[in-house]
């Protein structure tokens, strides 16, 4: 039984079952999930650092100026851009986000390099400054065609300065339209650096600042709790009050020094109190035996029934009084993981004032063609009748409906539509293109565009609700 209760803990990698499994060793290794290390399932959050996620969610979608998360390490930069990434991949679907990883070795160069590649474009071998410019127009298309282009970066003062020069110019210089949101995740420091000479830029501009706030004792108690939660640690655990509150003052209730302290404090006490886990095993031990005999005779039946020749010589071998052993084996259920709803926001359109990329100003040009027989363009009634949970691509837009037209007849695709709105007092035309079951389906379907079109125009997956909700409010 020992021999096979190990080759199946070394060759399975069930969660649940290393969960248990550690549970037959009683010190140290028994916490072989360890609830104090690593990303936490879900994110922990308070009243102050929910205030500041709408806050900065707020100021990403409505302000031009350059956004500072700045905190301590080890006081959750990190984790808090991770739940906005999360959060704006449910809610904000037109948000384009690059979130290149910091470095004192980036250079501008690079960092540009690594943008255009996120922008699905070839960079190998151009210059700083065609890469400047190719940037600036692949950041105006995207915004033209409603969606809103946004630079993450976390650890940012640690960018070399020349980099971080180039950060601030995107969101600062040249035509609005060529311009992304900036977002910063950094140490209080970097304040110190934008202070100096070659910073200039930013001297007499408006630039937002939020902290992130340490937790309160209570806070660092739910905490806690929340990760052993999950991990399903069970309700014997050493963090009494008395120990929150030593650990509290510690820490200063930054949760990296949590983390920390936490692990040590759980490691002494379960290496201290083995019998509280040997209490557990024997039930642990005689659940999995079972379930891992049922599993092992399930699949060697399973081989007979396929395969039985492999059996022939065998059976032949043996008494005819044997007779074969019956198991009934209970299929195991997966639940089903409901999808999540994503909430529509507001296509983001580019000012009149700006002149669009030079792709889409011919399309604004184009004669008026009634050759469009190839494409059939669908009704209102037609995107009203799609399931709000699917996806639609929003390929491009325009002031002029002749120009999508024109557009369809030189590319004609398959399930198309084209929404009137009304943007600064003008009609607006959006052209959107297939029906997907989902965000990764319509991702990919982007691929499969001619390589012009989704270099020129950033098509982008949208929900149907989203589009049912813009016709509504027309």
């Amino acid at each position: 039984m020992t021999f096979i209760l190990e080759s199946v803990k070394s060759s399975l990698t069930n969660d649940y079952l290393n969960r248990y499994m550690s549970l037959l060793d009683v010190p140290y290794s028994s916490l072989t999930v360890n609830p104090f290390v690593g990303t936490p399932r879900g994110y922990f959050t308070t009243p102050e650092l929910n205030q500041r996620l709408n806050l900065i969610r707020h100021l990403i979608q409505n302000s031009e100026q350059i956004l500072l998360v700045l905190a301590e390490i080890s006081y959750g930069k990190t984790s808090l851009l991770n739940q906005l990434r999360h959060y704006a991949k449910q809610h904000h679907e037109h948000w384009w986000i690059c979130a290149p990883t910091s470095s004192p070795a980036l250079s501008p160069e690079a960092l540009m390099s690594t943008i255009l590649s996120a922008f699905n474009v070839r960079h190998e071998g151009k210059s700083p400054q065609v890469l400047q410019d190719s940037l600036r127009s692949h950041v105006a298309a995207t915004r033209y065609n409603g969606q809103l282009p946004i630079l993450m970066i976390d650890d940012a003062h640690l960018l070399p300065l020349a980099t971080l020069r180039t950060v601030i110019e995107l969101a600062m210089q040249g035509e609005p339209q060529t311009r992304m949101r900036v977002a910063l995740f950094c140490e209080p420091q970097i304040t110190s650096i934008l202070a100096t000479p070659e910073f200039e830029i930013v001297h007499n501009t408006l630039i937002h600042t939020i902290d992130i706030p340490a937790l309160t004792k209570a806070q660092v108690r739910d905490y806690i709790l929340f990760r052993l939660k999950g991990v399903h640690y069970g309700s014997i655990h050493p963090f009494t009050n008395e120990v929150i509150s030593k650990m509290f003052t510690q820490t200063e209730g930054a949760p990296g020094k949590i983390n920390l302290l936490a692990q040590q404090v759980l490691i002494k006490f379960v290496e201290q109190r083995p019998s509280l886990f040997k209490e557990v095993a024997p039930h642990i031990k005689l659940i999995w035996s079972g379930m891992i005999i049922l599993l092992l005779v399930g699949m060697a039946l399973g081989v007979y029934w396929l395969y039985p020749n492999l059996f022939a010589g065998a059976l032949e071998s043996h008494s005819p009084e044997m007779l074969p052993l019956a198991v009934h084996t209970t299929p195991l259920k997966k639940e089903e993981i409901s999808k999540e709803d994503s909430k529509p926001l507001p296509t983001l359109s580019a000012p009149t004032s700006v002149a669009p990329p030079a792709d889409l100003a011919v399309l604004n040009q184009a004669p008026v063609t009634n050759d469009t027989q190839h494409t059939e363009i669908k009704d209102e009634s037609w995107l009203r009748e799609q399931n709000p949970e699917a996806y639609t691509l929003q390929l491009l837009g325009a002031h002029d409906y002749t120009a999508l037209k024109k557009f369809l007849t030189d590319s004609p695709l398959e399930n198309v539509a084209i929404i009137k709105t009304i943007y600064r007092d003008r009609d607006w035309y959006v052209l959107v293109h297939g029906i997907f079951p989902d965000r990764d389906t319509a991702l990919a379907a982007i691929a499969t565009l001619p390589t012009a079109l989704h270099q020129d125009t950033q098509p982008w997956p949208r929900t149907f609700e989203s589009v049912q909700k813009s016709l509504a409010n027309k």
